[in-house]
């Protein structure tokens, strides 16, 4: 699991990571790398990362409680689309893990998130599978599908209200779709290769805190009118 996390003075959210991976039956696993901010709050960004602490210190009941508000939370950003039609959202499970090094959660843990993992069956019939982000959702999503365990070369970068590229599992029994051009070899995650992904986390957050100010731009414009007429300021 990759994640991306992006530590600045002004409680910057780091991206949502969902990595997708189909199996030659059909059947698929979604992990989710997820900051509590997220559904702590409206605007994440008015959080400071939340420590290890708030979820060890809580009771069996509260950290059932906590799940359910993560998973609410998923249904409502994530949607599964198997040939453009919109599927159930799976059951989840969830661990708390360490946000820098997505290893379990310990005593030592200074920032804490939930890795939610969703498994389910494609329909009978392919189509190909696209992940929609709601317009509810309040982050970037990073999306990395992948066939058999390995992951395609790029990674694709989604904003509030997008959908990603149609992706289709292609297994080594399978007959490659037809190409005028030798499809590049995809070479297997490399430990070295994280800071890709960082720089690519990085950028995604700048372009969502730009698109946020470009909607607080065009509202401000809508509700106060058009400006004044030169008439208007020489009265």
């Amino acid at each position: 699991m990759l994640a991306v996390v992006c530590r600045v003075e002004a409680h910057v959210v780091p991206n949502m990571v969902v990595e997708a991976d189909f199996a030659a039956d059909g059947a698929y696993t979604l992990r989710v790398n997820m900051d509590p901010r997220t559904f702590l709050a409206v605007d994440p960004t008015t959080l400071p990362p939340v420590p290890g602490s708030w979820y060890q210190e809580q009771s069996p009941e509260q950290i059932a409680a906590t799940h359910e508000k993560a998973r609410d939370y998923l249904s409502k950003a994530l949607g599964m689309v198997f040939g453009g039609q919109k599927a159930p959202f799976p059951a989840c499970e969830f661990q708390a893990i360490d946000g820098e090094d997505n290893t379990p959660l310990n005593p030592e843990t200074q920032e804490v998130h939930l890795l939610a993992t969703l498994r389910g069956q494609a329909p009978a019939g392919g189509g190909g599978f696209q992940i929609e982000f709601g317009r509810e959702a309040n982050t970037t999503l990073i999306f990395l599908p992948g066939t058999a365990g390995k992951a395609e070369r790029r990674a694709q970068v989604l904003f509030p209200g997008e959908t990603s590229r149609l992706f289709q599992p292609q297994f080594p029994s399978e007959k490659p779709v037809a190409s005028s051009e030798a499809p590049s070899p995809v070479p297997a995650a490399a430990p070295g290769r994280w800071w890709f992904f960082v720089f690519l986390g990085v950028v995604s957050v700048l372009l969502f805190q730009g698109w946020r100010l470009l909607r607080k731009y065009r509202h401000h414009h809508r509700w106060h009118g058009k400006p004044r007429s030169d008439d208007d300021v020489n009265n």
